[in-house]
C-alpha cells in the first residue's frame, strides 16, 4: 500500500466535496449536527479551502486511487490546523489516516506544531491521534444543536522545539 498526498485544484473540488459528504454522513446521522458537520458544507467551502492562500487542501491517494482528503490552515507561520481529515468509509481502518498524518508532518519541516479536533465521543479518532503522538490540549468546545449536544476536543503535536 502506497499512500501519497497531492495538492488539490479547483478541478478536484466536486469529487472531494462528494467524498467529504460520504465520509462525514455517519457522524451527521449520529449527532444530528447540521451546523458544524462537514457533510453539510457547501461546495463553495471546499473551493475556499483549495483557493484561499492561508489554506491548502490535499487529496489522499492509496495506490493512486482517491480515498480521502485533508485540509490545512496556517494559523501562524509555525502552526497548522489539520481538518477536516476524511477517508472514504470503504477504505477506513486500513491505516491510511496514520500514513496521512505522518506525510503531513514531514511535508512541513518548518512547522513547530500541528493541531486538530474531534468529537469527544469518537474514541476511534482519539485513539488514532494519541497513537500518532497528539496530546489533548484541554480546550473543549461545546456544540449545542436543536437535536443533540456534544463536545469537540482539541489536540496538539509538537514536531520540533
Amino acid at each position: 500500500m502506497i499512500i501519497t498526498l497531492e495538492k488539490a485544484t479547483s478541478k478536484d473540488a466536486r469529487t472531494l466535496h462528494a467524498l467529504q459528504v460520504k465520509s462525514f454522513l455517519p457522524l451527521l446521522k449520529k449527532y444530528n449536527d447540521e451546523h458544524t458537520n462537514p457533510a453539510c458544507e457547501p461546495l463553495e467551502k471546499t473551493l475556499s479551502r483549495i483557493n484561499d492562500p492561508s489554506k491548502e487542501f490535499y487529496k489522499i491517494l492509496k495506490d493512486n486511487v482517491l480515498v480521502g482528503g485533508v485540509a490545512i490552515k496556517y494559523t501562524v507561520p509555525e502552526k497548522i490546523f489539520l481538518g477536516p481529515l476524511f477517508i472514504d468509509p470503504d477504505y477506513q481502518n486500513q491505516k491510511i489516516a496514520q500514513e496521512t498524518l505522518k506525510l503531513m508532518e514531514t511535508a512541513f519541516p518548518d512547522v513547530v506544531f500541528f493541531e486538530l479536533a474531534t468529537i469527544s465521543k469518537e474514541k476511534g479518532n482519539i485513539h488514532l491521534y494519541e497513537k500518532m503522538g497528539y496530546l489533548a490540549t484541554g480546550e473543549v468546545k461545546r456544540i449545542v444543536g436543536p437535536f443533540a449536544s456534544f463536545d469537540v476536543i482539541f489536540f496538539r503535536k509538537i514536531i520540533k522545539t
